[in-house]
């Protein structure tokens, strides 16, 4: 053909070809979909600050577990979520997508730690063991549908807070573990996952599976990932349906404590928080951080809890005193490691392969002072200078929300509190792994 041959379709054949697009199955339903979907912004204080993420793997989905100003507030505060879906079916961006929102915490899945670093994190207004709104259900499902096609998400990788979330050792867990959150498990309920357009889920859990993390829930582990049914194979030549999705009950949440029910199992790893209060059977009160012997509390203690869940300001520390008595109960066999940072409280900071090397540290290894705070699985970046900035330091992740500056007065800011300018000489950077 040669440029003779060339022509610029009609006005007339340029509406048949859009007119044939629309008439394709599902086109216009997707486009009705989407030009419903308003987006607004409530965008975070924290928003111009936060670096852009590396990497989009995963989508996870939370739930607030409190009304929807004051999770709202909490959110757009501190930058924990991408997006909120309120009840009405309204959505808001706080943090924008491209960029890293701290809302999983301690959290692994595949392998990698921190899924902040990976993922976009969606906030539904709600609480983790109640059905959402039809509204909420129309809203969140286009906001996936578009989500997935900009980051090629499949269904496999759309997973739950409680899914992705760890906990440390701790008095009742003698190892890292599954358990810690509930945060979002409706969503891994099949029917539910169909109604948002969800057609896949994790077979299972790929860290639990590769001997990294222990269950320690296996009713709530059992609920996120279910038995799926084998399809039976007919004599037959056509193919056989899939199998059904398993209908799967909430797991019972009863506050009280029983024999086979611990406080972490009712209140998880806000059992000693000061906010948690325990009601005896004789009528006696006490706060969560008053309690000496957690093997003694008896049977019928009742177990209150805040409705939504404080922001834990440094999320990465543990405390000797509060999460365990002993670096072992706290940080296992990392306690020793060169990536598990003390903070004494006399100021002093090493890490545990230095407590361990020096014969004059290694009492503080065994016994350290009470609140003593560590950081478990942190590179010990050293001191800025003049000549070696943050960046040097930290890479990429100099700023971001998970990566710790201790000022040579002593303070201790994220990575959400820094501006690269003002870092004074002498300052310890922390950063994860």
């Amino acid at each position: 053909m040669n440029d003779g041959d060339t022509r610029v379709p009609s006005r007339r054949e340029l509406l048949k070809i859009a007119a044939a697009c629309l008439a394709l199955p599902g086109v216009t339903v997707r486009m009705a979909a989407a030009a419903a979907l308003r987006i607004s912004n409530r965008l975070s204080p924290l928003n111009s600050k936060r670096p852009k993420r590396p990497h989009t793997r995963y989508i996870i989905l939370h739930t607030t577990e409190g009304e929807e100003k004051g999770s709202l507030n909490k959110l757009v505060r501190y930058g924990e979520a991408h997006y909120f879906v309120s009840p009405s079916g309204k959505v808001l961006r706080i943090i924008d997508k491209s960029k890293i929102a701290r809302h999983t915490g301690r959290s692994m899945w595949e392998g990698r730690s921190n899924i902040d670093n990976y993922s976009i994190g969606v906030e539904v207004c709600g609480y983790h063991n109640r059905d959402i709104t039809p509204a909420q259900t129309e809203a969140l499902k286009e906001l996936l549908r578009q989500l997935k096609s900009i980051y090629n998400i499949p269904d496999e990788r759309i997973l739950t807070h409680s899914m992705v979330a760890y906990g440390r050792p701790n008095r009742f867990h003698n190892d890292n573990h599954r358990g810690r959150k509930r945060c979002g498990m409706i969503f891994a309920r099949p029917e539910i996952r169909e109604r948002l357009g969800i057609h896949g889920a994790p077979a299972g859990d790929p860290d639990v599976q590769a001997g990294k993390l222990k269950v320690a829930d296996p009713e709530l582990f059992s609920f996120l990932f279910p038995p799926r049914s084998e399809p039976v194979l007919a004599a037959t030549d056509a193919p056989s349906p899939p199998p059904a999705p398993e209908t799967v009950e909430v797991p019972p949440e009863s506050p009280l404590i029983a024999l086979n029910r611990t406080a972490w199992h009712i209140a998880r790893e806000r059992y000693n928080h000061p906010s948690t209060v325990y009601v005896f059977p004789d009528g006696r009160r006490l706060g969560g951080d008053k309690i000496q012997d957690w093997g003694r509390i008896p049977s019928g203690t009742r177990v209150l809890l805040n409705e939504a869940e404080d922001t834990e300001r440094f999320e990465g520390f543990l405390e000797i005193g509060k999460d365990g008595d002993t670096p072992a109960e706290i940080a296992g066999v990392a306690a020793t490691s060169a990536t598990t940072i003390y903070f004494f409280p006399d100021g002093l900071v090493r890490t545990g392969a230095e407590l361990k090397k020096k014969r004059s540290l290694q009492r503080l290894l065994k016994t350290p002072p009470k609140g003593t705070r560590l950081l478990v699985g942190y590179v010990y970046g050293g001191h800025v200078k003049s000549r070696r900035p943050a960046t040097s330091i930290a890479g990429t992740k100099w700023n971001y929300p998970s990566t710790y500056y201790r000022y040579p007065d002593g303070r201790i800011l994220s990575g959400d509190d820094i501006n690269a300018k003002d870092i004074p000489g002498g300052t310890l950077i922390f950063y994860q792994q």
